[in-house]
């Protein structure tokens, strides 16, 4: 199995840079910071020249002029510049880079001009891309066309999306290069696998064919992140590419859950959902409806920190339940109800914490579900409460107590 591995990339250092007024300042300046051949044939020799000049009011001095180690083969340099040579102010010296590609295939390259001013580490960075008659006999589309990974907890990982190639072409289309790039790139990973599906450089698509790739979002931190796969092969008539967009988000944020009180029927409703609370307070929902001044706190729904288990809510059968809210983050609890023909599921607002043993590590507050039984079925409500004292009064009233269901984070 081949992992896709964000490629060296050489970024361009910004030479407009505030500089001293004070005298004596060295300055270098260069005409150019990156140099791009587009696509070239193969056997073909192109050439760009930068001029690297001393702007500022004292000389300075090259420490080290080099190749990256990481420049293609497809790239040769001549310089005129070079280590220890020292410039005067106005003086200049250049750098001429040659793209002559042997092989089809992206290349990139760099060169550095390190030296004695307050910017010492200047890079020269240039890319090229080669073809030959092979080029355009083939065509790349990608299914789904937009990699969205949707929100992930920063330090977390998304499971596999499955991202498939398709040659659309009339030849066999063998992959060269399979490349993370872009904003945020290591924020990504992809996976070629070994299967006889799975796609991998040199492994030819044949014509309508095609391979999958798998790819993993882990953010890095919070916010909008996006990155490129880029995919170049000998028979594409230029880069294929594919974006992958995720969200970034807090694992350990936490939102409030509001509870409500119907002063008609008794009920009590907890919500986390902003929208319906605003419902409620504004009466679109009933009249009846206020809130009890008890919140306590839980994770969003997104949240994929595992301490953060989803709560299943339900709502009593008209007519043949309670009429009241249940909830729930026990998973076999919530296949029971599913199947109580008393109760409709309704979804869910926030996810909690289980107690272990009944108890609420330091930190939570413990919340406690109450059942207050009726004459009738229908007359049933259950309370979910976060003071001892509060619970301790119910009980006296005649509600029943169920004890622990949530662990709340303080």
């Amino acid at each position: 199995m081949q992992s896709l591995r964000a490629f060296v990339r050489f970024v361009p250092v910004v030479f407009a840079a505030v500089c001293s007024t004070a005298l004596g300042a060295s300055r270098i300046c260069m005409s150019a910071d990156t140099l791009l051949f587009g696509q070239q044939q193969v056997g073909s020799s192109t050439s760009a020249t930068v001029s690297v000049s001393n702007c500022g009011d004292a000389p300075f001095a090259f420490t080290d002029v080099s190749r990256n180690s990481a420049t293609n083969v497809a790239f040769r340099t001549v310089t005129s510049c070079a280590t220890g040579m020292t410039l005067a102010p106005g003086d200049a010296c250049s750098a001429t880079v040659y793209f002559e590609p042997t092989v089809p295939g992206q290349a990139s390259g760099a060169l550095w001009f390190h030296n004695t001013t307050s910017t010492p580490d200047q890079l020269l960075t240039f890319y090229g891309r080669a073809i030959d008659a092979q080029a355009g006999t083939a065509s790349l589309a990608f299914a789904p066309v937009l990699a969205d990974f949707g929100s992930e907890a920063v330090g977390h990982e998304t499971p596999a999306l499955v991202l498939t190639l398709q040659n659309t072409g009339a030849a066999p289309l063998v992959p060269s290069a399979l490349v993370l790039n872009g904003v945020d790139p290591y924020d990504f990973r992809g996976e070629t696998g070994n299967g006889a599906s799975a796609c991998g450089i040199g492994r030819a698509i044949a014509p309508g064919g095609s391979c999958t790739l798998r790819l993993y979002f882990h953010p890095q931190a919070s916010g909008p992140r996006q990155a490129n796969l880029v995919v170049d092969a000998p028979q594409l008539a230029a880069l294929a590419s594919v974006t992958l967009i995720g969200q970034g988000t807090d694992g350990s944020a936490t939102i409030p859950v509001i509870e409500f009180h119907n002063g008609s029927d008794g009920q009590y409703f907890l919500t986390a959902d902003p929208n319906e609370a605003a419902l409620l307070d504004h009466g679109a929902l009933g009249p009846d409806w206020s809130r009890t001044g008890v919140t306590f706190n839980a994770w969003p729904l997104d949240a994929t920190d595992p301490r953060a288990q989803l709560v299943c809510r339900f709502f009593g059968t008209p007519g043949v339940g309670p009429n009241s809210h249940f909830y729930t983050a026990y998973a076999n609890e919530c296949a029971i109800v599913r199947k109580d023909a008393h109760w409709i599921e309704e979804g869910a607002t926030f996810r909690a914490m289980l107690p272990d043993a009944g108890a609420c590590p330091d930190g939570y507050d413990t919340v406690q579900r109450l059942w207050r039984p009726g004459s009738v079925v229908t007359d049933g409500r259950h309370r979910y409460v976060i003071d001892p004292a509060l619970a301790s009064q119910m009980q006296g009233d005649g509600w029943v107590l169920e004890g622990p269901v949530f662990c709340a984070p303080r």
